[in-house]
């Protein structure tokens, strides 16, 4: 017991001139505000943005110094940008103990996203020896992946015990990290980078995706379809209405040409039917087609006996991209256009005569079974 209180009253001392006192203010009485991108940080920052503590009712339960709370981080028009908490946290290996300091950030869905070092407050491996600047960007890293290997292992599960050990250090550990792990944790700081994802990827992302799912409004969806943020944009998409599906159409065109493909084939599945049938709204997506991968390729070519003449006559020119199946899509499509559309008949055409494409005997028997 004596030796709990000494830690708690440790914890609390050393955080007295770095960290809040009370939740929103700084130990002047000044409301507390980040003014600069944090050091490690994997979103986009906006330069002269300044940020301040917005206390919420969540708080991380760390174990031995109690609840740590988090707080949300608003702008000054209370605009809702990222959650954050002051992390202290013991770090325990072979009978010793030493405090870990972190300044956590997560992003409106719960993510990590990046920390703080605690001014002062250094982190250390095996015998006591400071993490360097290698050290610290490889935390980062490792907390970034929410699927890292210590998703699902227990702690004495990450290394191999020999029968004696005469490590000695606040993060030593009695014996070897497994290989399967070693390269993603940091050398000599395995305990270290245990405690910091857990905290990280704790049950608190699903509690702050509630909460600001109870604040999701007009303006807060705007700001995360307007994002380059891929996980804000699927959030984003996922709640609107047909009629806004029609309000941000340029918006999601552009997000279709530039994300990634779950992005794309979210859109392109759930595009109300109007875009289909009208051609001013489906083109912008068709213009992306010899951008997009593969899959996102097919979808669209679902969608392609809606599609105008110009779309057919624009994919014509892009046949080397298609697959096999892709091909005889588009060839069923354009069947009753060759004939009509010189355009049409001169890129099949090329593509059956040039002798450098795989399926060019494809485009070939499709003339032939036309004449």
């Amino acid at each position: 017991m004596k030796i709990l209180i000494v830690i708690i009253l440790i914890c609390g001392l050393s955080l007295m001139p770095t960290q809040k006192m009370i939740r929103n203010y700084n130990i002047d009485g000044q409301k507390r505000a980040l003014t600069k991108k944090p050091e490690y940080y994997a979103m986009e920052w906006q330069d002269g943005i300044a940020l301040y503590n917005k206390p919420t009712s969540y708080f991380i339960e760390v174990e031995t110094m109690g609840n740590q709370n988090v707080d949300m981080l608003v702008t000054d028009l209370q605009r809702p940008v990222l959650y954050t908490a002051d992390i202290c946290t013991p770090v325990c290996a072979d009978g010793e103990c030493r405090l870990m300091y972190l300044t956590l950030y997560w992003n409106l869905l719960g993510s990590y996203v990046g920390y703080d070092k605690v001014e002062g407050q250094s982190l250390t491996k095996h015998d006591h020896v400071e993490f360097v600047d290698q050290d610290y960007e490889k935390l980062h890293q490792l907390l970034l992946d929410d699927n890292s290997i210590l998703k699902r292992r227990k702690i004495d599960e990450l290394v191999s015990k020999p029968k004696e050990s005469d490590i000695d250090g606040a993060d030593a550990i009695a014996g070897a990290t497994i290989t399967e792990v070693k390269e993603s944790v940091v050398d000599g700081a395995l305990y270290s980078c245990y405690v910091a994802w857990n905290i990280a990827h704790g049950p608190i992302k699903e509690e702050l995706q509630e909460y600001t799912a109870a604040l999701f409004d007009n303006e807060l969806k705007r700001y995360m379809l307007m994002s380059n943020e891929q996980d804000y944009q699927m959030y984003a998409l996922n709640s609107l209405s047909e009629s806004e599906f029609l309000e941000y159409k340029d918006r999601i065109a552009q997000i279709f040409g530039e994300s990634i493909p779950l992005v794309r084939t979210y859109i392109v599945q759930n595009l109300p039917k109007l875009f289909w049938q009208t051609e001013d709204l489906q083109i912008p997506f068709w213009e992306s087609f010899a951008e997009v991968d593969i899959n996102t390729r097919s979808l669209l070519l679902n969608h392609i006996h809606e599609a105008p003449v110009n779309v057919l006559v624009s994919l014509g020119r892009n046949l080397e991209l298609m697959t096999k199946n892709q091909l005889k899509l588009y060839l069923e499509a354009i069947e009753k256009n060759v004939s009509t559309s010189p355009e049409i008949n001169a890129q099949l055409l090329r593509f059956a005569e040039s002798g450098n494409h795989t399926y060019g005997y494809i485009v070939t028997e499709f003339l032939e079974d036309l004449e």
